[in-house]
């Protein structure tokens, strides 16, 4: 099997009992089908058109090892087809650059999603793993709750929301607890009213409501409110995006 002329510095037999480690937690979970793809796309091709990205690392359990800092699904494809591995070496010092590095690897690639970004992250932040704890219990968009956790304006439009920038970049932040699981509580029970719309839809229903909480303040009675919105759920339309617009109805149920 040919390799292209990339920067190669180890080439690892797929018998070799060295072998390449995984970092558990951090790398991506390999998909078996995801590794069918790339074996025949390999064989289709006729060469390796990329190197399985490694570092020697031994913070992780104090014995230095190669690990996979990159193309798990290319190294478990090689093994299958019994290909000899290409390997490129990065340098990584600590647990800090470890994540940047993935994340730096990863940040144009369709393959990773936001949660394999929080994933990595939160071996070694804890605002990650509290926000992969609040998706785990609050049945809203990703996007919508890491917005509010890190009290940014969630972006209603279809492109997506800057909130994954930070995410990815490691610089997300939790800053108001409490009030943030409020928040996530009160959309809970307004949803339980009105029915789930689309991706678009609810970004927007979410981004009006916010709006009007965080300007009626201590005015705001929950329980009469959601018992208002009861009564006018059968009428209830969400027929337009236009910035305010749905803000303002939910001022009319105070």
């Amino acid at each position: 099997m040919n390799i292209l002329s990339l920067t190669v510095d180890l080439i690892l037999k797929p018998t070799s009992k060295k072998g390449l480690h995984f970092l558990a937690g951090i790398n991506r979970a390999v998909g078996p089908g995801h590794v069918t793809k790339i074996a025949n796309a390999i064989m289709r091709i006729g060469k390796i058109i990329r190197p399985v990205v490694v570092a020697k690392i031994s913070f992780i359990d104090g014995i230095e090892k190669l690990y996979i800092i990159d193309g798990q699904h290319l190294y478990t494809a090689l093994l299958r087809l019994g290909i000899d591995i290409p390997c490129t070496f990065i340098e990584i010092k600590n647990q800090q650059e470890l994540i940047e590095k993935i994340a730096s690897l990863n940040a144009s690639s369709k393959s990773w999603c936001l949660l394999d970004f929080i994933t990595s992250w939160a071996s070694i932040k804890d605002d990650y793993k509290k926000l992969n704890r609040y998706f785990e219990i609050y049945d809203f968009e990703l996007s919508i709750i890491a917005s509010i956790l890190s009290d940014r304006t969630i972006n209603v439009n279809a492109g997506g929301s800057s909130i994954s920038k930070y995410i990815k970049d490691g610089t997300f932040t939790i800053y108001d607890k409490a009030g943030d699981k409020k928040k996530l509580d009160y959309l809970t029970d307004i949803f339980k009213i009105l029915p789930r719309m689309n991706r678009s839809e609810n970004k927007y229903a979410c981004s009006e409501y916010l709006n009007f909480l965080s300007k009626v303040g201590s005015k705001y009675d929950h329980t009469k409110f959601l018992a208002k919105l009861l009564k006018i759920k059968d009428s209830f339309v969400f027929a337009t995006q236009e910035p305010g617009a749905l803000e303002t109805t939910f001022k009319q149920l105070l």
